[in-house]
């Protein structure tokens, strides 16, 4: 009889004492913690903390409402795009181009996340280092790196302005007219000027040149490697003849007799002659006609 008293003592103990219920913790992705009564530091550490004190019986399991909907975590990158160029996603990420100004486009996974980037980017020569932050609808922030190499664009100018002894020179199809030169020189005087000083020239065939025909080559390499080669045509003269030597007349008093005064007895000589011949004719005239008036009188 004492045993069946002490059975309902303990029943009516259970009956009149109300049920203790265990609050279990919502945690913000949505997943229930069996292990937290409250919301405490280190309770949902793993599934993104916990903002509410909601609980539901391990009785009853029941669920939250609308009303205490958890706001989402997600704060990771869908997409990102460089000048229109999907790059692949990743904490940091690469893009090298040589172009000045770039156009970013990013895509979070959730739509309720916010995004903070440049979308036009100005571009130095070498890395630049972008950061794209995305912050999830409760708040977490996560960050993404974008380096981007600008490489620097090497010339392809090989333009060049060539001189000889300070003339320049022109050039047809790279090659120029021939420049004539003394038998005694074995080389030109060249100097040039770049259009691209970071262009470099090379001379060559410029020494020793032989008598005749020779070629000098000019060569530019360009910033980027290419090269064009300038041809001079170059024409060496043969030594001249050495010319006889002037004999000299020997001008000693034996024997040198003055051009002016040979000249001038000839001319002496010449003019006494007409005279003489002219004088002749007149006297023959005058006496011919005193002779004709004589025999008319006579007559």
């Amino acid at each position: 009889m004492r045993r069946v008293f002490l059975i309902w003592l303990v029943l009516l103990m259970f009956l009149v004492y109300p049920k203790k219920v265990l609050a279990n913790i919502i945690c913000n992705d949505g997943t229930v913690s069996p292990s937290c009564s409250d919301c405490h530091r280190g309770c949902c550490s793993k599934h993104g903390g916990c903002s509410s004190s909601s609980s539901s019986s391990s009785s009853t399991n029941k669920k939250p409402t609308t009303s205490e909907k958890v706001k989402s975590s997600d704060n990771t990158l869908k997409l990102l795009l460089v000048d229109d160029e999907d790059i692949l996603v990743s904490n940091i990420m690469t893009y090298s181009t040589n172009k000045e100004k770039v156009k970013i486009e990013a895509i979070a996974n959730d739509s309720k996340a916010t995004l903070s980037y440049p979308k036009n980017v100005d571009l130095t020569i070498g890395e630049n280092f972008i950061n794209i932050t995305i912050t999830a609808e409760n708040g977490n922030v996560r960050k993404y790196i974008l380096n981007i190499t600008r490489e620097k664009i090497l010339s392809n100018n090989k333009n060049i302005k060539i001189y000889v002894d300070a003339k320049e020179l022109s050039f047809n199809d790279f090659k120029s007219k021939i420049v004539m030169i003394d038998s005694e020189l074995d080389s030109l005087n060249i100097t040039y000027e770049l259009e691209d000083t970071n262009a470099k020239v090379e001379i060559m065939g410029n020494a020793n040149l032989e008598v005749g025909y020779n070629e000098v080559i000019i060569r530019v390499t360009a910033e980027d490697k290419t090269d064009q080669d300038y041809l001079i045509l170059v024409e060496k003269e043969d030594k001249k003849e050495e010319q006889p030597e002037e004999i000299i007349e020997d001008k000693t008093e034996s024997n040198y007799k003055p051009p002016e005064t040979v000249t001038f007895v000839a001319q002496e000589k010449d003019s006494h002659n007409i005279f003489s011949i002219y004088l002749s004719v007149i006297l023959y005239g005058g006496v011919s006609y005193l002779i004709y008036k004589i025999l008319k009188k006579k007559r």
